[in-house]
């Protein structure tokens, strides 16, 4: 973005009713109540299977690799359920803000998938971690740091391939002829846009860039076609997301995947070899904990990275479609339909927010207007 863009500062009243104000802030206040009572279980369950690590450890005899894969498994079974019922009270809450359309059985049973893939994860992350802690109790965090970000990867390429499956093409013949025109305008001509049916689940309207090199893929929600929205409100939204395609954006989160993960993965070792080191079975649980704590500590760092790449996915986005019209109408959805605050409390930005504010992306488009007045 120009070094020179400075963002005006702009009154939410001016973009929004009283009655949309007071539904999305407390809509957003509540939600925020329920991440915060879903960070406290997980860490509740935790702090309580490290105080008990070692009684645990005493019950399985079969070896501290196998005793500690044993604990591992069954922590993150136990975190799954214990959480459970806070997610049932979100889901409670967006259906009745009408945000979500999704029954509490399915909601249930969809867990499964998620409790598999995490359940087969835990089990191969406390195997390897333990392995290399026993055979280097002291360095073993310089070969795991970077296995950590080549397992990201692997995973980001995965789920670039699967995210696809069950998606359809752009059907509108005039928004699929200017997404191909922003293709090749942004320089991404080979990135594939594909369109998810979410509406049977959410009205929120959103979209996703994934996957690195040719496994990219920009998937727009159907919910956009669906909301009302105009046919300029959606080419800026695909024009967003293909700027992250365009910027990279992907490749650069892995980049500071790797700056993270190497002090994270540093203080996790250090913490845990004060406990007799991470190849005993009785410290996983306490790992465990630290891996959860330090993961706290990161988010409002990863935070600030992730909203400065969606503010350049914006500034993207407004280049080349030249409508500011078109991106203030998506903007303002976010809270229209998504009910997202506007201008969220200063401590809820900084610790839970990965995209600038509403009125921020606002006033983005403001300050294009202005910028390129002076062009």
């Amino acid at each position: 973005m120009p070094a020179d863009l400075h963002l005006p500062r702009l009154d939410a009243s001016a973009y929004f009713s009283p009655a949309e104000l007071h539904r999305a802030a407390r809509y957003s206040s509540v939600a925020r109540l329920l991440f915060f009572l879903g960070v406290g279980v997980q860490l509740a369950v935790l702090a309580v299977l490290a105080l008990l690590g070692r009684r645990l450890a005493r019950r399985f005899r079969f070896g501290e690799i196998r005793a500690g894969v044993t604990i591992g498994v069954a922590a993150s079974l136990l975190v799954t359920l214990a959480t459970l019922p806070v997610g049932l009270a979100g889901l409670w809450w967006e259906r009745r803000y009408g945000i979500s359309t999704q029954g509490y059985w399915s909601y249930v049973l969809g867990q499964w998938s998620g409790i598999l893939v995490r359940t087969l994860t835990v089990a191969i992350v406390v195997a390897v971690v333990m392995l290399l802690a026993r055979r280097f109790p002291r360095g073993w965090w310089t070969i795991a740091a970077p296995l950590f970000v080549a397992v990201g990867a692997v995973f980001v390429v995965v789920g670039a391939l699967i995210a696809p499956i069950g998606t359809h093409p752009v059907r509108d013949p005039q928004i699929a002829s200017v997404v191909d025109r922003l293709k090749q305008g942004e320089g991404v001509p080979d990135t594939k846009v594909r369109v998810d049916k979410v509406s049977n689940l959410t009205r929120d309207v959103d979209g996703e860039t994934t996957g690195i090199g040719p496994t990219t893929v920009v998937i727009l929600w159907d919910t956009l076609f669906k909301s009302h929205l105009s046919n300029g409100a959606i080419e800026f939204v695909t024009a967003h997301e293909l700027g992250h395609a365009a910027r990279r954006h992907v490749w650069k989160g892995l980049g500071w995947a790797v700056l993270f993960t190497v002090p994270l993965t540093f203080f996790l070792a250090e913490s845990t070899r004060r406990r007799g080191g991470l190849h005993r079975a009785e410290v996983v649980p306490f790992a465990l904990l630290v891996a959860f704590s330090l993961s706290l500590v990161a988010l409002p760092l990863e935070n600030v990275v992730s909203r400065r790449y969606e503010a350049e996915a914006d500034w993207v986005g407004l280049q080349a479609t030249r409508d500011p019209t078109a991106g203030r109408e998506a903007f303002r959805s976010f809270t229209r339909i998504d009910l997202a605050q506007p201008d969220p409390p200063a401590w809820s930005y900084v610790l839970l927010d990965d995209h600038p504010t509403v009125l921020q992306r606002i006033a983005m488009t403001e300050a294009w207007t202005a910028w390129t007045s002076r062009r």
